[in-house]
């Protein structure tokens, strides 16, 4: 029985030790797998990637971290009061550790079991780095343990210099304020290297809780914090009490982006050619230009785009209103206008708002394939008496009725009968001759004769409209345009803006459609836009039902600019469509 027991305990025994070899082999796989990632992830996305997208007009270049300002220091220009502030306060142990402070941690894991949140973090300046590159905010242990090996990962890397200057370029410092160099400019008026120490140990009380450190909201909490960093520096610095005590004056400096309208939509834009030519998300995409140090050249005319926000931001509340102008030889958006703020990541109307074009798409759906098709003259005539075609009944301005008129003056008036007639002739063809211009919101629903008055069932950006309207100064030739010349990387070109047009129409047709487009603004509904100066001005009007939205897109010789008002929430403004308010606006910016 003894022999028996002592067999089965044996048995046992060799069970447990297999047991815990294959769960301490699996353990070690686990941490071998662990280490691997995390030195993936510091191989794939490096530190030095981390850097602004950068964006041209003419010879200015502006720098953007996720789309605001940034201006990093380098690892040579990173002034020692602020390395010694920062290791003060948030990693004492900074040069001496590998990436995590082992007493740090522990002391933050036993107060953590003390309460009833994960608050406290034990975080060294690398970790903060790491979670900050690399990972979520979120207080868990399992983020704990990647953000400590993927700082164990920068520490064999990367230099303490490097590190902690990628640190202090990417830190928060409240109010849309990334990087140190950007909230010493900001607060105080002054370069980082230019701060004494009173400044520099006020701007580092910030990134530890931008909220509760708000210098702007909270200055009381700002100063309170910047004493303990005093304190700390004492212990290693000779700092006098006349440094502790001087005055630190904070006058807020709003960091902003000239033109924010148009490099939201540029940088947008380089995102998607970059998502599309690398096969990747638009995420990825994003990861990807701040990664290989992107350089979006852009067609930005600053001076139309002056013109353009000041006459938007000068329309009567509440209209809001968008612009879009291309110059139409090498199809560069020179200017792009889409709401009335100053400030970045707003509404972008030109290219995010979709809306009915009214009569403004008569000319590229009805009036240029029918010309086209039956080969008509603007002296040819169209009857324009009320008509209906599958239960569509429109009617003209002010319901009037109408006998037969040319096509020269149903185009300068924007007549509505004569154009659905027309329509009826040239449906197939219009269809057709609309597909190039790649409306993104057009439906099955809009093959229909509603859309002949631009009766769409979700409309059209400014920016699609506009560039549709290219194909007018380019002999009936059109191409896509972009705001962007070219977008380059430290991998090479990335992308290059080039002509890929299609015919729409023939030279004949293209030239009838400029005569009747120039009626428009010489006897038309467009006559208060009309300038004797350029060489070749044409353009065409449009509104919706009860005067919603107000279009024109007009040309002046080679140039081309759209413009749509209204409200966001459709409401009538019959007064300033009848004074053809857009009209005007449009001329105040081409002038």
């Amino acid at each position: 029985m003894r022999i028996t027991t002592g067999y089965v305990l044996v048995v046992a025994l060799a069970l447990g030790l297999v047991m815990t070899l294959f769960s301490v082999r699996d353990q070690l796989n686990v941490a071998s797998d662990l280490f691997t990632w995390a030195d993936q992830q510091t191989t794939d996305r490096p530190l030095s990637s981390y850097q602004p997208i950068t964006v041209t007009y003419q010879k200015e270049r502006l720098e953007l971290y996720d789309g605001l300002r940034r201006n990093d220091l380098t690892p040579s220009a990173l002034p020692p009061k602020i390395e010694q502030a920062f290791i003060a306060i948030e990693d004492r142990r900074f040069y001496q550790h590998d990436g995590y402070d082992i007493t740090g941690i522990l002391r933050a894991f036993t107060e953590n079991q003390t309460g009833d949140s994960k608050g406290q973090g034990g975080s060294t300046i690398t970790q903060q780095l790491a979670r900050m590159t690399y990972l979520s905010t979120e207080k868990t242990y399992t983020r704990k343990i990647k953000e400590i090996l993927i700082s164990i990962s920068l520490e064999q890397k990367y230099s303490k210099k490097e590190l902690l200057t990628a640190y202090v370029n990417q830190a928060y410092f409240a109010n849309n304020i990334y990087g140190i160099e950007l909230a010493a400019t900001s607060y105080l008026g002054k370069h980082a290297t230019d701060l004494n120490w009173a400044e520099v140990s006020y701007l580092a009380a910030i990134p530890n809780n931008p909220s509760l450190y708000d210098p702007l909201r909270f200055p009381k909490n700002t100063s309170k914090r910047q004493q303990r960093i005093l304190n700390a520096l004492e212990q290693t610095r000779d700092i006098s009490s006349k440094s502790r005590k001087q005055p630190v004056q904070v006058t807020f400096r709003k960091p902003l982006i000239r033109y924010p309208d148009y490099i939201d939509a540029s940088v947008s834009e380089a995102i998607r050619h970059t998502a599309s030519v690398q096969n990747i998300s638009s995420s990825e995409a994003k990861q990807y230009l701040h990664q290989h140090g992107a350089v979006i050249e852009t067609y930005l005319d600053p001076a139309e785009q002056t013109r353009a926000k000041q006459a938007i931001q000068q329309l009567p509340s509440p209209i809001e209103g968008a612009y879009v102008g291309i110059d139409g030889r090498s199809r560069g958006v020179t200017a792009l206008v889409g709401n009335k703020s100053t400030l970045p990541g707003q509404l972008n109307r030109a290219v995010q708002s979709y809306r009915q074009p009214g009569s403004t798409l008569k000319p590229l759906l009805v009036y240029g394939p029918y010309l086209e098709k039956t080969k008509k003259t603007l002296t040819s005539r169209l009857d324009g008496s009320p008509v209906c075609f599958d239960g569509y009944c429109p009617q003209n301005s002010s319901n009037r009725i109408l006998g037969r008129v040319t096509i020269a003056d149903a185009i300068a008036y924007s007549y509505n009968t004569p154009a659905l007639r027309a329509f009826a002739v040239s449906f197939n063809e219009g269809l057709k001759t609309i597909r190039p211009f790649r409306f993104s919101h057009w439906t099955d629903e809009d093959n229909s004769y509603n859309s002949a008055l631009g009766g769409l069932k979700y409309g059209v950006s400014p920016l699609e409209l506009t560039n549709a309207y290219t194909t007018f100064v380019n002999d009936g030739l059109y191409s896509p345009s972009s705001m962007i010349r070219t977008i380059t990387t430290d991998q090479g070109t990335l992308y290059r803006h080039s002509l890929q047009t299609d015919r729409i129409w023939s030279s004949r047709t293209n030239q009838l459609l400029r005569k009747g487009l120039h009626n428009v603004m010489t006897y038309g509904t467009g006559r208060l836009g009309y300038d004797t100066r350029p060489a070749y001005i044409g353009g065409k009007t449009g509104t919706t039902n009860d005067n919603k939205d107000m279009w024109f897109v007009g040309m002046k010789d080679q140039h081309v600019g759209g413009i749509w008002l209204g409200a966001d929430l459709p409401r009538a403004f019959p007064v300033e469509a009848n004074s053809t308010l857009q009209v005007k606006t449009w001329a105040e910016i081409l002038r």
